[in-house]
């Protein structure tokens, strides 16, 4: 009863049940707290867990979270011998000759690969023995391609369900591990053999395949795919890899051969190339000790004349004068040529204004003749101040009139929007609003000239 429902699921076991339902045979299915049923559920549970049918944990456990503690019965010592049931060695040649007679007749077909693969996982106890004839199949050269690649199938099958909760299946794992790269090499000498380019790359198209799958299974660690990968494709000799001599270094005595002096620090050198330092000069004359005289043969001498041939005064000391900034005194004509207009009134106004400043200055000129012998200058940067002055009053009545004929546009445009003032024909809003500024800024002309 439990192994079919293994086999088939808990679907099965309802149909017994409602099938079997006044068979006294099968009471315990329906008897919850009968010692037959209570065994049939920890049996069951334990098959599903991965245990053999003859061994299992004997430790208390837990069936669901939360749930009631298990103990399971103790273990028979009358089943546990040397050889157990599916166990495959030396001493079971039948079972060694059916391995051998399914891996002869293996094909690519799914259905070969998965018979193959369940006997293996069924006698995962015996995994050393079974991994050694897969690898031992594998490294023969005048196989079929076909049949290689069924048996390198069948090694992708076995280790993608060596994490299935089975016993031993794990073992797999470890001792694939040891002959694959033995494998893979059989497997590069297979694919050099491969006369026709098409045959080749099929071959190869077909083992990169499974690396891929190994890599999204996680079967290996990747640095060691990698390695697998570089045997097939012929980039690492696994050959010279073995027969590598390993070289045992000898303990170095000496660097160059020569002993070392007992003492390293404690003792003065004398010289590094056996003449002392201060014995004999390095030119010929003393490095120090006497003051040179020149450097080209004209002896310097103490720096009483100036550089340029006429002497310095000794009693007037060294003043250190600082040619005049172009800031510091602007003239006034520059100033006006440099100015720059903030607006259009500054440039209406400006012939005027010139010719303003000129009648004022022939009028000073008259007032105070001078002669050459006693000029008086005027201070540049007051007059400057005084121009900036009249010219910031002038711009503040000019922004004046100009915020009011603003405010003017501004009222007009509204009364035209609003419908209050009536619209002229032929003209769109923004002509008629900008013929009215225009219109103001004219009578402020004409005031102004008048």
């Amino acid at each position: 009863m439990i192994e079919f429902v293994v086999r088939e699921g808990p679907m099965f076991e309802a149909m017994i049940m409602n099938r079997e339902i006044n068979n006294p045979m099968y009471r315990f299915l329906f008897e919850n707290q009968s010692p037959a049923h209570v065994y049939y559920r920890w049996k069951l549970y334990s098959i599903l867990q991965g245990e053999a049918p003859v061994k299992w944990k004997t430790e208390d456990f837990r069936m669901f979270k939360n749930g009631s503690l298990w103990r399971p019965p103790p273990l028979n010592p009358y089943l546990h011998g040397p050889v157990l049931i599916h166990r495959m060695c030396s001493n079971d040649p039948l079972e060694r000759d059916k391995l051998e007679e399914m891996l002869r007749a293996l094909t690519p077909r799914r259905g070969d690969i998965a018979e193959a693969m369940l006997f293996c996982l069924n006698r995962a106890e015996a995994a050393e023995e079974i991994v050694e004839c897969v690898t031992e199949s594998l490294s023969i050269l005048k196989t079929p391609l076909p049949k290689k690649i069924a048996r390198l199938y069948l090694v992708s099958d076995v280790l993608y369900n060596s994490s299935a909760k089975v016993s031993n299946a794990s073992y797999y794992r470890k001792y694939f591990e040891t002959k694959l790269c033995q494998i893979f090499a059989d497997l590069n000498a297979t694919y050099k053999a491969i006369q026709g380019h098409l045959q080749s790359e099929n071959f190869k198209q077909r083992v990169m395949s499974c690396f891929r799958a190994w890599e999204d299974w996680a079967v290996y660690p990747d640095p060691f795919l990698i390695k697998l990968q570089n045997i097939f494709l012929g980039l690492v000799n696994l050959a010279a890899e073995k027969e590598a001599p390993v070289v045992i270094a000898d303990p170095v005595e000496d660097i160059d051969g020569a002993p070392i002096g007992e003492y390293v620090d404690g003792a003065l050198l004398e010289d590094v190339d056996g003449v002392p330092i201060d014995a004999v000069p390095i030119d010929g004359a003393p490095i120090d000790g006497a003051p040179l005289d020149d450097l080209d043969g004209v002896p310097i001498k103490p720096m009483e004349e100036d550089i340029d041939g006429i002497p310095l005064d000794p009693s007037k000391e060294a003043t250190f004068k600082v040619a005049p900034s172009k800031w510091e005194a602007v003239e006034e004509a520059e100033l006006q040529a440099q100015a720059v207009t903030t607006s259009k009134w500054e440039a209406i106004e400006q012939p005027e204004e010139t010719k303003k400043r000129d009648e004022d200055d022939s009028d000073y000129d008259d007032r105070s003749p001078r002669s050459d012998d006693n000029q008086s200058y005027s201070n540049p940067i007051r007059e400057d101040s005084d121009i900036k002055a009249k010219m910031s009053e002038m711009n503040e009545e000019k922004r004046t009139k100009l915020r009011e004929i603003e405010v003017k546009v501004m009222k007009f445009q509204d009364e035209l929007e609003s419908g209050k003032r009536p619209k002229k024909p032929g003209q769109s809003l923004q002509e008629q609003v900008e013929h009215y500024r225009d219109k103001l800024l004219q009578k402020v002309l004409e005031l102004r000239s008048a």
